[in-house]
């Protein structure tokens, strides 16, 4: 629903609802100074909740002792108005940092979203969760077993201010598969460390980043085969979801896979990759089409500054030379890999990000004004 929080007359407020008890895991931001929904959120049952309910166009971060305030009052209102018990809906905003909610605009938005709910709200859901997203991300799948077909739907909003660690990023996945709760949440971290966890925008981290994975299927729980059949698919999905945020990451044109390898161990790679991938002029570069290997050098031995030792550096770009035949139509391509060679042992590691260039600066620079 639009409740004006945007100011542009978009949809602003949205409520994902479970019709029946469910398994839920949650994955959040590392942000020493988390929004007040996740320190709100935080306080609730995380293994049975029912649904969320999400504002954009403010981030209720930085509010202080009155923004968890906010973030409660939003949470028991979706509630009441969802007919579920107070503490069952997961509270997420995103936005503008360091404004609070105007409350009576939301709650009218809240209530209006309540009386909305169908099921098939899901894409009007996607939309009200956007904020500089060029379009929404999400989608439903289907999942054959042994012992029946499961659905998997799922939504996420994330263009800029993304680097999570658990991007500003939400995410909320859907099943009627029957999951118990502890197998949810390591099947949810897994599946955030394989996707939301290997992707950078800008390198920020947000205060906000929420990942809700909701499971309220009948039947046996999955066990065995059938749980780890099911485990695959939410890595899969959500690494989909991941690599459209990079897609759509703010004013870009290119998203790159940065691969290491050759490092003395994975946590080297995963420095290296992250140096190389985060770096302002590898990704200026990546923008301009230039494949400047000196900026990729630089990068690695920055990287690598702390422990040093010998470095065998190689570098191809979807396995062409910097100067090798073909390097430009390689550069045009708005996805490849690059492929960073330490040359010093087994680690590997990889990351996903998009390039840097003149939309980035002006969407940023313009966002309040």
């Amino acid at each position: 629903m639009a409740a004006g929080l945007k100011g542009d007359g978009l949809p602003d407020v949205g409520m994902l609802v479970s019709d029946r008890a469910a398994s839920s895991a949650l994955a959040d931001t590392p942000s020493a100074l988390p929004s007040a929904a996740v320190i709100y959120t935080r306080t609730l049952h995380a293994g049975s909740l029912r649904g969320v309910v999400v504002n954009s166009g403010c981030a209720n971060a930085a509010t202080g002792d009155q923004g968890i305030v906010d973030a409660r009052a939003m949470g028991e209102t979706a509630a009441a108005a969802a007919g579920l018990p107070v503490g069952s809906l997961a509270v997420c905003s995103t936005g503008v940092i360091g404004e609070r909610l105007p409350m009576k605009a939301l709650t009218a938005g809240v209530d209006a979203a309540a009386a909305a709910l169908s099921p098939d709200g899901g894409p009007a859901f996607g939309e009200a969760i956007r904020t500089t997203d060029a379009f929404a991300k999400g989608g439903t799948f289907r999942l054959a077993l042994p012992g029946g077909e499961v659905t998997i739907g799922a939504a996420a909003k994330g263009a800029g201010m993304i680097r999570p660690d658990m991007a500003t990023m939400l995410a909320y996945v859907t099943t009627d598969a029957c999951v118990l709760p502890d197998d949810l949440l390591a099947a949810t971290r897994a599946a955030a460390a394989d996707g939301f966890n290997r992707i950078s925008v800008d390198g920020q981290m947000s205060p906000s980043d929420t990942l809700l994975v909701l499971a309220n299927g009948e039947g046996p729980p999955l066990v065995g085969a059938d749980l780890a059949r099911f485990a695959d698919a939410l890595r899969a999905i959500c690494r989909y979801l991941a690599l459209l945020m990079v897609k759509d990451g703010e004013g870009a044109e290119h998203a790159v896979r940065v691969v290491v390898d050759g490092a003395l161990d994975d946590a080297e790679a995963e420095r290296v990759a992250r140096g190389v991938g985060e770096s302002a002029l590898v990704r200026t570069a990546i923008y301009g089409r230039d494949a400047n290997w000196g900026r990729v050098h630089q990068a690695v031995g920055q990287a690598l500054a702390a422990t040093g030792g010998h470095v065998a550096f190689s570098l191809r770009f979807d396995g062409v030379l910097p100067d090798g035949q073909g390097i430009d139509e390689v550069m045009s391509r708005p996805e490849y890999e690059m492929q960073v060679g330490l040359g010093r042992g087994t680690g590997t590691a990889e990351v996903f990000v998009s390039d840097l260039g003149h939309g980035y600066v002006s969407v940023n620079a313009d966002y309040r004004t």
